[in-house]
């Protein structure tokens, strides 16, 4: 996109992302600042030997990210192909409604979805901090691996059905694989808001021992640890580092598999 640009524009546009980049590193750089005055890298330390459940909230964080992610992925990419390859009734209105609903908050959704949660008796469990998180999340799953799989023509799957394979054969054998970029835009995007999602938690957590990272800065700055703020930031920094890790070894396969199907000839 970025080659039939001239010259100058490439520089305008080049400066403006240097300046984005500025304003979002001030406030993160202030907060690794904060979080080593005092005791400097004892701020961290203190986090892990002061009785303060991190260890535990992040072990839970890890786990629910990951569940979410496969079950996302699970259920997303055989949808998404189906959406782009085959012919069936109502397809067409069906991804509509499915698209949809990603214009609906889940703010909407706080009172059922708690009802429905304590009928299962699934508050405080995994089963609630995952589940509804990842059902939200998957539209947004379906269309990014849909545009995917609409870059990509018939010839692959007609070839094979001529072999004789079935569907979900021609999926699991060649489509999936070769959308390896998408998956990965999925991936990182799911991750990264599975482990900064705060609601879910907040809703069906119940004790210490289910609660995630996120709640760990209300629980600092709501007890006595409040009173030495360079704690808090040193929580939010390491909230921060397995999402930026993530976005930095998935990052080559993020602008391929988001731009795939945007342009089609």
């Amino acid at each position: 996109m970025f080659k039939n640009l001239s010259l100058h524009q490439k520089i305008i546009i080049q400066v403006l992302l240097i300046l984005l980049a500025i304003i979002n590193l001030i406030p993160l750089s202030n907060v690794l600042i904060s979080s080593f005055k005092g005791a400097g890298f004892g701020n961290y330390t203190y986090l892990f030997t002061s009785g303060f459940p991190i260890i535990r909230m992040i072990l839970n964080s890890i786990f629910v990210s990951i569940m979410q992610v496969l079950l996302i992925i699970a259920a997303s990419s055989p949808a998404a192909f189906a959406f782009s390859k085959l012919h069936f009734k109502g397809k067409n209105t069906i991804f509509i409604l499915l698209m949809l609903t990603m214009s609906i908050s889940m703010l909407c959704f706080i009172s059922p979805l708690f009802q429905t949660m304590k009928r299962l008796g699934w508050i405080n469990t995994y089963m609630a901090l995952i589940l509804p998180a990842a059902t939200f999340w998957m539209p947004v799953a379906v269309l990014i691996q849909k545009n995917y799989f609409d870059s990509v023509g018939y010839d692959l799957m007609e070839a094979a059905m001529i072999e004789g394979a079935g569907y979900f054969t021609i999926w699991q054998k060649i489509y999936a694989p070769i959308s390896r970029p998408a998956i990965v835009n999925v991936i990182v995007f799911a991750f990264i808001n599975s482990w900064n999602d705060y609601l879910n938690p907040l809703l069906f957590s119940r004790t210490e021992e289910m609660r995630t990272l996120p709640m760990a800065v209300v629980s600092l700055t709501s007890s006595i640890y409040g009173a030495r703020p360079e704690i808090v930031f040193a929580c939010l920094v390491i909230m921060a580092i397995p999402s930026i890790m993530v976005y930095l070894i998935f990052q080559n396969y993020l602008g391929e598999g988001m731009t795939a199907g945007a342009v089609k000839g």
